[in-house]
């Protein structure tokens, strides 16, 4: 883990470096409070790996890795105001602590500087053009969100798609930036991509799981959050699909409620008839399959063993998320 620290320190210092005290300063502040908060830079570290995996010149890659970090939080940013989210990280966020107008044009102008920074390294124009890819991914898998919010009849392809684009690609596309500073071959990059895809799967239905079945102190979010907002996770399809029709046609009730109704009861009443269904073991047993998936992946790159530790080891750290 000495490894990992060192490049948790390294990106910490190079982004520390970044001059964010500029006019006008309402642009910039937001930017600066949301990219020095301490989240887990995950997107970074990936690409860090990833660079560090084929022996690539590190100053080159932190140049995408705070591509990744600028632009995954201009999303957060443009999220919560979809959401008129409260809060983020604990803090508030940046639509709250300003306005909405506000957190529109910093995030706004964090895009434009997450493509600045990737144009920095030798193959810029290669990594911008990822980073143009994955964005407008993105934007498409959200938009799939929101739709799902209003369809009735969501199927599990498409859910497991909508979370390939939110999710998934962006942790696909940090590893890829990296191994492409580094000049990695092309099949390789490939096999790095498609273990960040399967990796970014598992890491959501975990999510979906630890959102109901979790110690909230340690996962940092409300108990059943996503029952209470009526979103449709693969543990709701997939009760859908296991249930009779009774427990169906009340699920679907369920999922109509709003605010007025009891938040407890109603997850109470859907963890009761996920647990008769034995639904929290069916999506463990697909978040599973994208693990091994994911690392079948990672071990087809045409490395030594011994190179992939790192990358591994912080893999394993991931995916071994306490319950």
């Amino acid at each position: 883990m000495e490894k990992i620290k060192q490049l948790q320190q390294d990106f910490a210092d190079f982004l520390a470096k970044i001059d964010f005290d500029k006019q006008p300063k309402e642009l910039y502040e937001p930017i600066s409070y949301t990219l020095l908060q301490s989240g887990k830079r995950l997107r970074p570290m990936l690409c860090l790996l990833a660079n560090e995996l084929f022996d690539g010149d590190e100053q080159e890659a932190l140049w995408p890795a705070l591509a990744l970090e600028t632009f995954h939080n201009f999303t957060l940013i443009h999220d919560d105001i979809m959401d008129k989210a409260p809060l983020r990280r604990g803090k508030e966020t940046v639509y709250q602590k300003w306005n909405a107008d506000i957190a529109i044009l910093s995030g706004d102008a964090m895009l434009a500087q997450a493509f600045q920074y990737a144009l920095k390294p030798k193959k810029g124009a290669e990594v911008a053009q990822q980073l143009g890819k994955v964005a407008i991914e993105i934007c498409e898998g959200q938009q799939m969100d929101l739709n799902f919010e209003t369809l009735g009849n969501v199927t599990i392809p498409e859910y497991l798609e909508m979370i390939r684009l939110k999710t998934a690609v962006l942790l696909a596309t940090a590893l890829q930036m990296g191994a492409t500073v580094a000049g990695a071959p092309a099949n390789d990059i490939q096999r790095l991509y498609d273990f960040g895809i399967n990796m970014g799967m598992s890491f959501q239905l975990q999510d979906d799981i630890l959102d109901l079945y979790s110690d909230v102190a340690v996962f940092g979010k409300r108990h059943g959050g996503d029952i209470a907002d009526n979103k449709k996770t693969y543990l709701y399809l997939k009760a859908l699909e296991l249930a009779s029709d009774r427990d169906r046609k009340r699920l679907e009730y369920l999922f109509t409620l709003r605010i007025d109704h009891d938040e407890e009861e109603k997850i109470e009443e859907v963890q009761a008839i996920y647990d008769s269904l034995h639904v929290k073991e069916a999506v463990e047993a697909v978040m599973l399959d994208y693990d091994r998936r994911a690392f079948e992946a990672l071990e087809a790159v045409g490395l030594p063993e011994e190179k992939k530790k790192h990358l591994r080891a912080y893999a394993e750290l991931l995916s071994g998320r306490k319950k």
